[in-house]
């Protein structure tokens, strides 16, 4: 009995030991979570492939859009941009697309297949000229001066007005400029203030007689006229044989304005005014719409314009309007000497020449030869305001520098300047076809 008992209790043992090891065994920790691992984006930046010094015809802002003109080629290309493209003005300052401006020059770095801008700044090695009121430009020798110094012309020029090309010839002299150069040499002209037209109606009182728009034009009324004037807003006058009046008037860059003065040709009341001239010299003779005048004692005129005249041998002759709108005015004039061998010329005294056909009458010349314009056929044409005919038509060589106007109902009116040389033959210009309005 005591030995089964032992091995009982032996047992019991055992398995004790076996429930302690069990009970005592580890329980294993939590395992911490994993952490969140970010996979940063790699972005790889596409390089631009092309590179341009060109000038900027317009800029689309809505579009996102800007047009660039090569001057190698000649030829214009429109890329976009969007908030990646870099833009800087020429001292490297970052600029925005407003701060770009038609006729400016610029580098400009872009992805070709893609038509899209990397960068563009403005060039520092340009400089830009704006505001020029007075200048000379010479089409025939590719010369151009302003402040006093003399400029190439680029071959492929550009010359702007409202973000469109134009021929170097519809720069007006009352235009003012923005001009791109480099080195003594024009690379781009921007017209910033153009100019526009004025016609007139139910003026038939004041044929023969004169008009001024503000100051920017002083001529004689004619029958059929057309007056180039610059863009902006003037006090038109007229007057003639006792009869005068103003009316105002808005210029329109590349637009006609049409006034009508026919309600302005009342019944005449004469008005007249005392001019007392004081001349330098004294023996310079006094022309007065044409006709020697007296001026030892005090001139009467009538209220109006009056083109006047002096001249003296040794001096320049000089031409120029007067208003007479006051009973009483003094004028002191002084007249230039001319240099040693220099001649004074006085166009007055040329013949005038009338034509038949369908051409102008009194455009002066010194010889037989013509000037034709061929296109565009059927649009009338104006020299220096004056009615000359419909295209095509002619009128006499004069050397000198001219403006001719052409228009046609429903289509925009477009001048052009021209420079007529001496040569002993006739001359003959083609244009393009006038743009419906």
């Amino acid at each position: 009995m005591k030995k089964t008992n032992y091995k009982w209790l032996l047992l019991s043992f055992i398995l004790l030991g076996y429930m302690m090891v069990g009970c005592s065994k580890e329980t294993p920790k939590p395992q911490p979570e994993a952490e969140e691992v970010t996979i940063e984006s790699t972005y790889v930046e596409i390089l631009a492939d092309s590179l341009d010094e060109a000038i900027i015809v317009s800029v689309s802002e809505g579009k996102k859009e800007i047009k660039f003109y090569n001057l190698v080629k000649g030829r214009t290309y429109t890329l976009t941009y969007d908030g990646t493209t870099g833009m800087k003005n020429r001292f490297g300052d970052e600029i925005v697309p407003g701060q770009l401006a038609e006729g400016d020059m610029v580098r400009v770095t872009f992805i070709k297949d893609e038509k899209r801008i990397k960068s563009i700044q403005l060039l520092e090695t340009v400089d830009t000229y704006q505001d020029i009121d007075v200048f000379e430009i010479n089409k025939a020798a590719r010369i151009m001066e302003f402040k006093g110094e003399q400029y190439n012309l680029h071959d492929n020029c550009l010359v702007l007005s409202q973000g469109k090309s134009i021929q170097l010839e519809e720069i007006h002299a009352t235009d003012c400029l923005k001009i791109v150069a480099a080195d003594h040499k024009v690379y781009g002209i921007t017209v910033e203030k153009g100019h526009g037209y004025v016609r007139l109606s139910g003026h038939e009182a004041f044929v023969g007689g004169w008009i001024e728009v503000g100051q920017a034009v002083i001529t004689e009324v004619s029958e059929e006229m057309l007056l180039v004037v610059p863009e902006g807003t003037y006090t038109l006058y007229i007057s003639h044989d006792g009869v005068a009046g103003s009316k105002e008037v808005v210029v329109s860059r590349g637009e006609e304005a049409l006034v009508d003065v026919a309600d302005l040709q009342t019944e005449k009341i004469k008005k007249t005014g005392k001019i007392i001239f004081t001349i330098t010299p004294t023996e310079a003779e006094l022309y007065v719409d044409g006709e020697l005048t007296d001026y030892s004692s005090e001139v009467e005129l009538d209220y109006g314009i009056h083109q006047i005249k002096i001249k003296a041998d040794g001096y320049h002759t000089l031409k120029q309007y007067i208003k007479v709108g006051e009973p009483t005015a003094t004028l002191n004039i002084k007249l230039e000497e001319t240099e040693a061998g220099e001649e004074d010329k006085d166009d007055d005294e040329e013949a005038d020449e009338s034509v038949s056909g369908n051409s102008v009458s009194g455009i002066t010349s010194a010889s037989d030869y013509r000037v034709y314009i061929d296109a565009p056929v059927g649009a009338e044409l104006y020299l220096d305001g004056t009615y000359v005919g419909v295209v095509p038509t002619n009128f006499a060589k004069k050397e000198g520098t001219y403006v001719i106007s052409l228009r046609k109902d429903g289509y925009q009116t477009r001048s052009y300047t021209l420079q007529l040389d001496d040569a002993q033959k006739d001359v003959s210009y083609s244009f393009s076809d006038l743009i419906t309005e």
